[in-house]
């Protein structure tokens, strides 16, 4: 009889056992599907040691990919962000370049310190980020009539190869398209506003149980063309997170961007930082209510 209850109380203890074993399980197999995003660099936010600054920087968590994107508009503080929040540079899986503007590469150098054999993802643009350029067709004009010491290249073809500013640095660059990870994909969408025409610029997108994440830079192509890519992937986006580049627009076209996002883009959350403006956060505010996460220097954004 007392070897009976024994092995009840064995096998008893045995299922509960399992059952904290599959309840453990199941708990990280949700973690891991979820994640976050970690505003390292920005010009606003709640009250902190922070050092802001213009420009923008998160860090990315999701499916156990820790990914840096963008890299803010100074060095130095960068530096003393990616400190002061204890984010180790060392164990990225790889870092994210949107564009080659300075508010969003300054802080690369110190990346490279840390991590030097990182992969980089940026966009693929002519005489960027080490991208080969091609001599246009009016370079290779012959005229007769020019000094020797006048012509390109001494009269013969070059390559125009343009190297990056971080020669050293494993850059691979975006056309179109890309999935670089299990449900994470890169977006290549290029400017054709004037003051940043042809500039070309990666955003992220990012398959949630929810819907499309899609993290941005700086929205200089027009954040309604990014996603319009981005819902190539999925036309169901959950939220969008970083700078959005209404800040320059006009009250009218602001107020039509932000109904857009709620309405045909049907959009579930915003947060919006960077170059969205004071008066577009008060319109997304206005529209999204409390689905409007603050997304100032320091903030953290759940992703589904």
């Amino acid at each position: 009889m007392k070897k009976f209850i024994s092995f009840s109380l064995v096998a008893i203890i045995s299922i509960v056992s399992l059952s904290t074993i599959f309840q453990l399980a199941a708990a990280k197999d949700q973690e891991l599907s979820g994640g976050k995003v970690t505003i390292i660099y920005d010009a606003f936010g709640k009250p902190s040691d922070l050092d802001r600054g213009w420009g923008y920087s998160a860090l990315v968590e999701y499916g156990g990919k820790r990914i840096l994107f963008d890299t803010g508009g100074q060095y130095e503080a960068f530096k003393a962000n990616i400190n002061k929040l204890k984010i180790d540079l060392t164990k990225l899986d790889f870092v994210v370049l949107s564009h080659r503007h300075g508010d969003h590469t300054s802080g690369l150098a110190y990346v490279l310190e840390k991590n030097p054999n990182v992969v980089i993802y940026a966009p693929s643009e002519t005489g960027s980020f080490g991208t080969p350029f091609s001599a246009p067709q009016a370079l290779q004009r012959k005229v007769d009539s020019l000094p020797d010491d006048l012509q390109y290249f001494d009269g013969k073809i070059g390559n125009g190869e343009v190297d990056s500013p971080w020669k050293s640095a494993n850059i691979k660059r975006i056309t179109d398209i890309s999935e670089v990870a299990p449900n994470i994909s890169l977006i290549r969408t290029v400017s054709d506003v004037k003051g940043t025409l042809e500039l070309a610029e990666v955003s992220m997108a990012i398959k949630t149980p929810k819907g499309l994440a899609v993290i941005v830079g700086c929205s200089h192509p027009g954040i309604e063309k990014i996603l319009a890519k981005a819902s190539e992937i999925n036309p169901n986006i959950y939220t969008i997170a970083g700078g959005l580049h209404l800040v320059d627009k006009s009250d009218e076209v602001v107020r039509q961007t932000v109904t857009n996002f709620k309405e045909k883009w049907k959009l579930q959350r915003v947060a919006a930082g960077h170059c969205t403006g004071h008066f577009a956060q008060v319109e997304i505010t206005k529209v999204f209510s409390d689905k409007h996460d603050h997304s100032g220097l320091g903030d953290v954004i759940a992703l589904p």
